[in-house]
């Protein structure tokens, strides 16, 4: 039997639950937290299930309160050992999958591909990635910074930092992060030479923080060279190794020491410094916030990352 079943507490919805036959055009679960909220007056942030485009269903966070809500985590980065020697360990699936450091490493393709891993009730404890990454057409994306292994019933007053895109800026690549990589910006090694290579820098506002906060996280040499106040994509470093993404800012014309302050490396280099999901944030030392170094605030922070 197929079923829908939509659980109300205190009159807001605040799950769906369903079990529904693949392919079935019979189980109608929405495709976005956007659908949930325009659908239901009074909705909670939480687990909630949605389909993919072959009706399969999946679950996934939605935030229902930020902008008036509506925003679906598509995706979390999250380090498993970002200090020097731990770097491109086995399950750092955005930058090294299988824990490449050879030297011929290329980086993971997770950022462009579409593959799906991880499950959202421990989407601060690894890495996750579900079909709306590459599915999903927003309009903008907004980005919490979320302490390392935060339980699910936390993940909304544990983030410290929530900022967001305005106005439909990720709709001139594509909607997404998988159309953005693919089809205008690709993260490859060797192809780019910084700043030229470097992708576009989106203005954001902040729900939770303020720039200042922001900045404060990097080591103080990186601060000197970024402004904050942005997302960016595909840094470009001055070995000209690509970063995927720049959280909360971007790189100023003289800035080349990008792994610093952005995730996603496409390789390690000769001192494997640039490699793993965090690539340099501990360039020399744990969470000291000393020269190029974050502090540990920043060095144990997962990346959820949401569309709407």
């Amino acid at each position: 039997m197929k079923s829908l079943l939509i659980l109300i507490i205190s009159g807001c919805v605040a799950m769906t639950t369903a079990q529904c036959e693949p392919g079935s055009d019979k189980c109608k679960l929405p495709t976005s937290c956007q659908q949930i909220r325009d659908e239901h007056e009074c909705v909670r942030n939480g687990i909630y299930w949605l389909r993919d485009r072959f009706n399969v269903p999946y679950t996934t966070y939605c935030d229902m309160e930020i902008d008036d809500g509506g925003w679906t985590l598509v995706a979390t980065i999250h380090d498993n050992n970002p200090w020097i020697f731990g770097r491109c360990s086995t399950g750092d699936r955005w930058s090294s999958e299988d824990g490449n450091i050879d030297g011929s490493h290329v980086g993971a393709e997770s950022w462009s591909n579409r593959v799906v891993f991880g499950n959202p009730q421990n989407a601060a404890g690894d890495d996750f990635k579900n079909p709306a990454y590459f599915e999903l057409e927003g309009r903008d994306i907004m980005i919490w910074q979320v302490p390392n292994d935060t339980p699910l019933e936390d993940f909304n007053s544990a983030a410290y930092l929530k900022y967001r895109t305005t106005d439909g800026a990720l709709e001139p690549y594509g909607g997404n992060l998988f159309n953005l990589y693919n089809d205008h910006f690709p993260i490859k090694t060797d192809e780019y030479t910084r700043p030229a290579g470097n992708g576009p820098a989106l203005p954001i506002v902040f729900d939770k923080g303020n720039t200042a906060e922001l900045l404060g996280h990097f080591g103080p040499i990186p601060q000197q060279y970024v402004e904050p106040g942005y997302i960016q994509f595909r840094a470009i470093n001055h070995e000209r190794s690509a970063f995927a993404l720049c959280p909360g800012v971007k790189m100023g014309p003289l800035w080349g020491d990008v792994e610093h302050t952005c995730i996603g490396s496409t390789r390690d280099n000769a001192a494997v410094a640039y490699c793993g999901d965090l690539a340099g944030f501990a360039y020399d030392g744990y969470g000291n916030g000393l020269a190029y170094n974050t502090d540990k605030t920043l060095l144990e922070t997962t990346f959820f990352i949401f569309y709407r």
